[in-house]
């Protein structure tokens, strides 16, 4: 049985006790309806994100080539030299002139989708809370004329979507994110090296998920896309049940990923095993995305939304400066 509970612990379900909550701007689960999950996300995503970039935070990266983007519309805090007066002299409404900026990133979200990701404690699944994250990321990155693309992976690569800056792509995103369906083991490395990273212009890989993968592979494959000159971050996306394991009691235990194997347990007695293993695992883990030259953000799934872009953004603008630093290069 220890055995047993030192392969799967990972992947479990069950009751605990109860935490408090209700947090103003925790995540909440999503529905299940495609349509009614990609109205919600878009509204967490764009109440969030304009929320944040609202007054101080607003226009913080400004292009600075003479390759035109796009329009976008004018918002108060906005430089008005940048205004196209002839477009407000046909329709009347104050747009914004972007233009593409050899600083700016190429930005990948790859969202980890496999089965332990369905786990839901007294918060949101972790992939209601992932793919929010991402909805929320992938939009903000568009305000900071970042190109923005998605990967939904579990063992493989199961959904793209090209990055690019248009709203278009930012409907696909959305689209996508709604759309996806939790299914599968996990296999995290193998996906990242399947989308390989490819272009010579600096990029950002973000990955959201659970990190319940071999830590040495794992470092293999960060490390090769930080070797081909690109920011990783690594968004390590935990239930406060799996950092604590607040269960007590009998519990029946199942393997998410593997649906149909459970065990029955006394949380109680096997709680230090579990704890032991959990820890370990974290260790390496973090070792193996410190090694690779990752940067680390752990996000429990009951943390108000608003403080992890908060820190998302700063850490961007951090990089924003180093490109410019050097000159657009690594």
């Amino acid at each position: 049985m220890i055995g047993f509970l030192r392969s799967r612990w990972r992947r479990i379900v069950g009751s605990s006790t109860d935490h408090p909550g209700d947090q103003l701007g925790v995540v909440r689960a999503l529905p299940a309806d495609a349509t009614a999950a990609l109205g919600q996300l878009e509204l967490i995503a764009r109440v969030a994100v304009d929320g944040l970039m609202s007054g101080k935070h607003r226009s913080t990266h400004r292009g600075g080539t003479s390759d035109f983007a796009e329009h976008r519309q004018y918002s108060p805090g906005d430089d008005t030299r940048r205004i196209d007066w002839k477009l407000h002299a046909r329709n009347d409404r104050y747009h914004i002139r972007t233009y593409e900026d050899e600083t700016n990133l190429r930005s990948l979200i790859v969202v980890d989708a496999s089965g332990s990701m369905k786990y839901a404690g007294t918060s949101a699944s972790k992939f209601d809370c992932a793919r929010t994250v991402a909805a929320s990321l992938a939009r903000l990155l568009m305000r900071q004329r970042d190109s923005v693309g998605l990967a939904v992976i579990d063992s493989t690569v199961r959904s793209e979507v090209p990055a690019g800056l248009r709203p278009s792509t930012l409907n696909r995103i959305m689209q996508t994110l709604a759309e996806v369906s939790i299914q599968g083991d996990t296999n995290v490395p193998a996906a990242l090296q399947q989308l390989r990273p490819t272009g010579r212009r600096r990029g950002m890989l973000i990955l959201i998920s659970d990190c319940f993968a071999d830590a040495e592979s794992l470092r293999r494959s960060l490390s090769a896309w930080s070797a081909a000159g690109h920011d990783v971050l690594v968004i390590e996306l935990l239930a406060p049940e799996e950092i604590e394991f607040s269960f007590r009691g009998p519990m029946v235990f199942e393997d998410l990923e593997f649906p149909g194997q459970q065990m029955e347990v006394d949380a109680g007695n096997m709680r230090q095993v579990y704890l032991e293993n959990f820890t370990k695992h974290r260790q390496d883990v973090a070792e193996a995305i410190r090694r690779s030259r990752a940067s680390h953000f752990v996000l429990t799934t009951d943390r108000p939304l608003d403080q992890a872009l908060r820190e998302f953004l700063i850490r961007r603008e951090a990089i924003q400066k180093a490109i410019a630093r050097s000159g657009g290069r690594r």
